[in-house]
């Protein structure tokens, strides 16, 4: 959902850009539309503990793929367990992985439709207790339409890139639900605004802290100062304290 913009910006993003990156950034964490981080983490939890996710096979060593409502995903992944040993399949007695993410496509949810890539890395702890931990990196790039659930009226096209910092993020192992940790953002958009009393054409940075919580809601705040918060089952945004 992030596309590649060359260079960053000093121009502050308007309310409605604001609400318009929450609306993205929301998008490619929750579920809705079978894609997202908390999906992919999902899956980690249950490839790394020998359950094979709906749709997707073992294609080598280690190498696991798949595709689920418009998405292609890709796993790299090694496990260990509780001694630290190298398991040569991953099993129900695995207690750490490393993984290489990778999925690409079209996601469709009820706020945006985006052509995405995203890339990145992780490392998974605690398999054998009730709260997996994961902590990595990745990068995003989409081009986007918002249907902002701010303004129904109005339609926006965004290119945004982004780079993403995972830290101590909890996952059920029982039920593969999000439950605590954070996860950062650094975000460039070009945003191009239609159906609204003129049209937009700007290009502004944003650093976002998304911090999950146990009702399976997350908590966004956008350059310190705007904050949201985010179903992650449907990847509906709402304002806080508005």
């Amino acid at each position: 959902m992030f596309a590649a913009a060359c260079s960053s910006s000093d121009t502050k993003p308007t309310a409605d850009q604001y609400d318009d990156t929450a609306q993205a950034i929301a998008s490619q964490t929750a579920t809705s539309g079978g894609g997202g981080d908390v999906a992919s983490m999902s899956d980690s939890v249950n490839i790394a503990l020998g359950t094979m996710p709906t749709g997707f096979s073992l294609t080598g060593a280690g190498h696991f793929q798949g595709s689920r409502l418009g998405l292609d995903y890709s796993y790299d992944i090694t496990c260990k367990g509780v001694t630290g040993t190298v398991l040569a399949l991953c099993d129900h007695t695995t207690n750490e992985a490393t993984v290489n993410v990778h999925w690409a496509g079209d996601l469709a949810t009820q706020y945006l439709d985006a052509s995405v890539t995203r890339d990145g890395s992780w490392s998974v702890t605690g398999l054998q207790t009730d709260t997996a931990t994961f902590s990595g990196d990745g990068t995003f790039s989409f081009d986007a339409t918002v249907r902002s659930i701010f303004r129904p009226d109005a339609t926006a096209t965004y290119n945004f890139d982004a780079s993403a910092s995972y830290d101590a993020i909890k996952i059920t192992t029982a039920d593969r639900k999000a439950v605590a940790g954070s996860a950062s953002f650094d975000v460039t958009a070009h945003a191009m605004t239609t159906g609204t009393n003129h049209d937009v054409n700007a290009t502004f940075d944003v650093h976002a802290v998304l911090t999950f919580h146990a009702d399976h809601t997350a908590t966004l705040v956008l350059d310190g100062s705007r904050s949201y918060t985010i179903n992650l089952t449907t990847g509906a945004v709402a304002h806080i304290g508005a």
